[in-house]
């Protein structure tokens, strides 16, 4: 097998860590050359105009960026006819990531890398996902409820502080459509924001 072909192999069965295949990506030539050969890739899939310059696009220090840079990857091998058994590794900490959040929330990626998972010391799966349940309690806060969107959370985060959830306002007759108001107060500023979702 292709050197660069096992280098991708290693990544996706969990051989290479997120970061040290990053830094193979960039200074391994190789790595370009046989993601390029991909003859069967068709127009239109989610990975554009090459799986390579769709991974360098991605970032690899955030729990969805590397689970994207693997199913790529994955897709990738399979698209080569490369046998492999890919890790479930960053799938399952992503979800953890996921199952954590209270239905009201999505939070970035990077805001929780930086703001919460930097605290999370040795700690692994329950204990992990119940202590970023806690603290994201603590840190979006509602006056009486939490938000009941109508699309997808959108809870604004000011320098990188969360805003207070105030409350909500059924605006549907202005809009023609299903419509809500969200009203969040950032403490610090004194300054109200309005999340508008239509739908």
């Amino acid at each position: 097998m292709d050197d660069a072909i096992t280098k991708i192999v290693d990544f996706v069965e969990g051989r290479i860590e997120a970061k040290e295949f990053e830094q193979i990506v960039y200074s391994d030539p190789g790595i370009e050359k046989a993601l390029g050969d991909d003859p069967t890739l068709e127009p239109g899939w989610y990975v554009g105009i090459g799986t390579f310059y769709f991974i360098i696009q991605q970032d690899f220090s955030t729990p969805g960026g590397i689970l994207n840079v693997q199913g790529a990857l994955e897709q990738f091998l399979e698209r080569k006819k490369v046998l492999f058994k890919p890790s479930k590794v960053h799938s399952k900490f992503y979800d953890l990531l996921l199952s954590a959040q209270p239905r009201w929330l999505r939070v970035p990626d990077e805001w929780l890398k930086k703001h919460v998972l930097i605290d999370a010391q040795d700690r692994q799966k329950k204990e992990l996902r119940d202590w970023i349940r806690k603290r994201l309690l603590e840190l979006f806060r509602y006056r009486v409820k939490p938000p009941r969107w109508i699309q997808s959370p959108n809870w604004p985060i000011n320098d990188n502080v969360p805003l207070v959830f105030l409350g909500q306002m059924n605006i549907s007759g202005y809009f023609h459509d299903e419509a809500t108001a969200y009203l969040f107060h950032d403490p610090k500023s004194g300054i109200c924001e309005t999340v508008i979702q239509v739908y």
